[in-house]
């Protein structure tokens, strides 16, 4: 059974990719996604790398707030590129009420909740699950990673005035929950393939993480603080999720800038 409530949840804790811990001497999976000694990737352009740097910084740090100020200090540096290069102050994609206050905000309610209600621990597991989601059992990827190619595929569409449609952070939650039928009670996957299935099963398993967390909260805090706490997590998830989106836009934007920089030349 599932609890269309926590659609949102799942979809928006995609910012919680993490790899698998590492196993005896073996190096760390994340490092395969992001090396600490080498701080983060410039913007990218590809939302499945994206999120499994994402993945990797929070395997280290057990924290988004790394991630969420390395991208507005991006964000920030591609809008110097372009007006350096033309003059004028360009679109930024940076979502526009997360200014450098609310980004404060943000590091500050994650820092005096997480030891709190376990933040840390619980975000690996929900990362670690998310990352079967996008690579299956398999290893060889799920219907995770189409769906996230063909949004980013209308991105760089809606970019390069080839069309609009479903270019928003608000589409791509959308078409994910509608792929991953995760406005349904119940469903039934015994024909669906691997890669299908292994995307549906790790949606079930992170709703149930995420309802024991609030069941905790629920019987620990009174009802009405309980629920301002899952929405303040509610809100987190959804804001890297957000973020990641904005970078996708973001390393287009570079890419593009660069593209018609050499072209002058």
């Amino acid at each position: 059974m599932r609890n269309p409530h926590m659609k949102t949840v799942f979809v928006a804790a995609f910012a919680f990719v993490l790899p698998l811990f590492a196993i005896g001497a073996e190096q760390p999976e994340y490092l395969a996604s992001f090396d600490p000694a080498k701080g983060f990737k410039p913007a990218q352009r590809d939302l499945t790398e994206i999120f499994m740097q994402i993945a990797g910084s929070l395997e280290y740090y057990g924290s988004p707030v790394p991630y969420m100020q390395h991208m507005a200090k991006e964000h920030e540096r591609i809008d110097a590129l372009y007006l350096a290069r033309y003059g004028t102050v360009p679109k930024s994609y940076r979502p526009a009420y997360m200014t450098d206050d609310y980004l404060n905000r943000f590091a500050t309610n994650w820092n005096y909740l997480s030891p709190k209600l376990g933040l840390d621990s619980f975000a690996k597991e929900v990362g670690n699950t998310m990352r079967d989601s996008i690579n299956g059992t398999r290893g060889t990827g799920t219907i995770t990673i189409a769906i996230l190619n063909e949004y980013q595929a209308k991105v760089f569409d809606a970019m390069t005035g080839k069309g609009t449609a479903g270019a928003d952070f608000e589409a791509l939650r959308a078409t994910l929950i509608s792929r991953l039928e995760l406005d349904k009670q119940q469903i039934d996957d015994s024909n669906y393939s691997v890669a299908h299935r292994d995307a549906e099963e790790s949606a079930v398993i992170i709703q149930g993480m995420t309802l024991n967390l609030f069941k905790r909260l629920d019987k620990s805090l009174p009802p009405q603080s309980a629920r301002v706490v899952e929405n303040a997590i509610n809100g987190v998830f959804n804001d890297v999720g957000a973020m990641a989106d904005s970078e996708l836009k973001a390393g287009i934007a570079e890419w593009a800038l660069t593209q018609q920089t050499a072209a002058t030349k």
